[in-house]
């Protein structure tokens, strides 16, 4: 029944042919276990190879190459999932610009083809066929994106005529194009969008004389700026409405306990939702996470070992939990 939940709303955008909230909504998964440990609160502080999910200016912070993956079971259980989510991309630095093109696909096999019960005019009929099977077989989905990404990092400082030193600040930008495609129970679908974002972060210490209190780091995600069209081959339309993210964070060095603290707080302006995580950072080594993604409690873990970077992520849900692992790794330093 939970599968049969999961193509209802597959369909539900597609009967409508216009603006649906359900439009376009596997590109709202989040991608990564980063992010999604700490309750997906992730707009201000995305800064590797996810970033151009949840904020396309997170890349500009990239200052090696990076290849990173990912694969999530969506609902269900880890080994019976209800569909599965997948993440392919690269990332590097190019002269002044920041570049990464990135792969990610939704895929949900075996869904019951349901009869159309309105068609059966008798009752008894209709509980008849309930009761014994609909023996129309089975049917899958599978939603694909391809993003090209380009961010650029801008330094200045900031001079509030205080008797303190100037505050220096990064203005990372950025853009993502993406091409969508949709398959469904025979039915094909396309489209091309565009995102945009920035992030306004300074040194929080810059305020005082001395000593390090961390970053603050204030950011925006602006997804489908154009309200991006799919075409279906049935002559029908959909529009992903153009829907805003933004957040606020806190990276901070905890000397008593050897690493960092990082809180963040996110609003997603489309739902409302609020997104709230936290994660602590043992000396850029080993990290422990947890957020809540608009009530919906996460939690993650992560290890990094010099190239590479391993990232797991649970997210408990109605359908069904969600698990999630990633990883990530730094080529400049594989082939050094």
């Amino acid at each position: 029944m939970r599968k049969i939940a999961v193509a209802v709303i597959l369909f539900s955008s597609l009967a409508s042919g216009q603006s649906s909230k359900y439009v376009g909504s596997f590109l709202e998964i989040p991608v990564g276990a980063k992010g999604l440990g700490m309750g997906n609160a992730f707009v201000s502080l995305a800064d590797d190879g996810t970033a151009f999910h949840y904020n396309p200016a997170g890349t500009a912070l990239i200052d090696t190459k990076i290849l990173s993956m990912m694969y999530s079971s969506q609902y269900g259980s880890l080994f019976a999932p209800l569909s599965n989510f997948f993440f392919l991309g690269y990332a590097q630095k190019l002269q002044d610009l920041n570049v990464s093109i990135d792969w990610v696909r939704l895929s949900v096999d075996d869904i019951p083809a349901e009869p159309d019960l309105t068609v059966y005019d008798s009752p008894a009929q209709r509980e008849l066929l309930v009761k014994t099977g609909t023996g129309n077989g089975y049917f899958s989905s599978a939603d694909d994106a391809v993003y090209l990404n380009i961010s650029k990092m801008y330094n200045f400082n900031i001079d509030l005529g205080w008797a303190i030193a100037k505050i220096p600040v990064q203005l990372p930008v950025g853009i993502n194009f993406k091409i969508i495609h949709r398959l469904l129970d025979g039915r094909a679908a396309s489209g091309v969008g565009i995102d945009g974002g920035f992030m306004f972060r300074f040194p929080v210490g810059s305020f005082f004389e001395k000593g390090k209190f961390g970053t603050f780091s204030f950011g925006m995600n602006v997804r489908d700026i154009t309200n991006t069209r799919i075409a279906w081959d049935t002559q029908t339309t959909e529009t992903i409405p153009r829907s805003t993210l933004w957040g606020i964070s806190y990276d901070a060095p905890i000397k008593p306990l050897d690493g960092d603290i990082v809180l963040a707080y996110n609003r997603d302006e489309q739902y409302g939702d609020v997104l709230l995580g936290a994660e602590y950072v043992y000396r850029n080594l080993l990290a422990v996470r947890f957020g809540s993604d608009a009530s919906s409690l996460t939690a993650g873990v992560g290890i990094s070992l010099n190239y590479l970077r391993i990232d797991y992520a649970f997210l408990a849900q109605d359908l069904g939990n969600v698990n999630r692992l990633s990883a990530s790794f730094y080529l400049d330093r594989v082939f050094k």
